[in-house]
């Protein structure tokens, strides 16, 4: 089994950041009071432009299309049961804190379910010299 800690993280840090009225609008406690199936999307697009730059997400060697993913994570969104979307914006911390998780292990589910994820470090762009050779 692959260790997936950095894409886990990478969901979770994505889900937590996104906007307010956002996560409100999806656990149904926003303006209109009713789950928002738009929501959803933006969150799994936040969440897939978030990952995709540490992470290859393929099928059998072919790199994976953002709105296939974004889809996906869409779907499994909108399946999170309304107690547990109001939690996951409510004021208990407690609670908040097991809907994240909860939704983070959903989101990654799918995720590694359905794809090859791969975990990859971004090439040093930084102010010292390169220490890859073919840039010397």
């Amino acid at each position: 089994m692959t260790d997936h800690r950095n894409l886990d993280q990478g969901i979770y840090i994505h889900l937590v950041t996104t906007r307010e009225p956002i996560k409100r609008a999806f656990a149904g406690t926003g303006r209109s009071r009713r789950r928002e199936k738009s929501s959803a999307h933006w969150i799994a697009q936040s969440i897939v432009a978030g990952i995709r730059g540490n992470h290859r997400i393929e099928r059998d060697g072919v790199a994976i299309d953002e709105a296939e993913i974004v889809e996906l994570l869409a779907d499994e969104l909108w399946k999170v049961p309304e107690a547990i979307a109001k939690d996951f914006v409510g004021i208990d911390a407690s609670k908040r804190d097991d809907a994240k998780a909860a939704i983070t292990h959903a989101l990654l589910t799918a995720l590694t379910s359905r794809f090859e994820c791969t975990f990859f470090q971004p090439e040093y762009r930084g102010m010292g010299p390169s220490s890859y050779p073919s840039c010397r």
